[in-house]
């Protein structure tokens, strides 16, 4: 393990339940233990905060803790071309057999934001969310 996955591990930077969230998305598969729950606070469609709730290995405690700081400020489309390999670019690397890890980030927050257009779609009477 690296330098800076050792530090995101330890300092867990955004790992938090965010109470009045815009949006949450999930990611990983709460079955084979990596697992995380994506909050996000959006506003005019730009990511003004993410945060996360993670559960599973270190590797997957980093990823998501450096997922969270990636996606912090930019617009959801931008956030959304952020792949797995820029996280683990990111992180300087990551041992092939956690690469999975540096993908629940990316599907968390395609499904927030799904939920996200959904829920200002279905929006009663057009008022947008």
């Amino acid at each position: 393990m690296n330098d800076i996955i050792k530090e995101y591990f330890q300092k867990q930077n955004n790992l938090e339940i965010m109470p009045d969230a815009t949006v949450l998305g999930r990611g990983g598969d709460p079955g084979c233990g990596d697992y995380i729950e994506l909050y996000l606070k959006i506003e005019n469609d730009v990511i003004l905060k993410a945060t996360a709730m993670v559960a599973g290995c270190p590797y997957a405690i980093a990823t998501t803790s450096a997922f969270t700081e990636m996606i912090t400020g930019k617009s959801l489309d931008d956030g959304m071309m952020i792949s797995g390999d820029q996280v683990a670019k990111y992180l300087e690397g990551l041992p092939e057999e956690k690469i999975h890890c540096s993908l629940m980030g990316p599907e968390a927050l395609r499904n927030a934001a799904h939920n996200y257009i959904m829920a200002r779609i279905c929006t009663p009477m057009g008022v947008q969310v």
